[in-house]
């Protein structure tokens, strides 16, 4: 994910919503209510990437706390995880 991202007032990002999605596809968009940041908007890429950011940490805090597997055991799992498909 990009450190750029794209601003849109709440009332634009609700008339212009498919704008507001081909934006996301290039960098996160931030929607903004009376100048303050309400929420986020990201790429299905960018979301999977910080998906598997997330669960890569919390794994890395559980192998240091828990009995590891083993690092080949633990990659296996961590990849077959990371990547599953719905």
């Amino acid at each position: 994910m990009t450190n750029s991202h794209t601003v849109f007032a709440a009332s634009k990002a609700k008339n212009n919503f498919g704008e507001m999605i081909d934006a996301a596809q290039r960098s996160p968009v931030s929607i903004e209510r009376h100048g303050r940041t309400v929420a986020y908007i990201v790429s299905k890429a960018d979301m999977e990437a910080m998906e598997d950011s997330i669960l890569g940490a919390r794994a890395m805090e559980i192998m240091k706390r828990e009995k590891s597997l083993g690092v080949k055991k633990t990659k296996a799992f961590l990849e077959k995880m990371l990547h599953a498909k719905d």
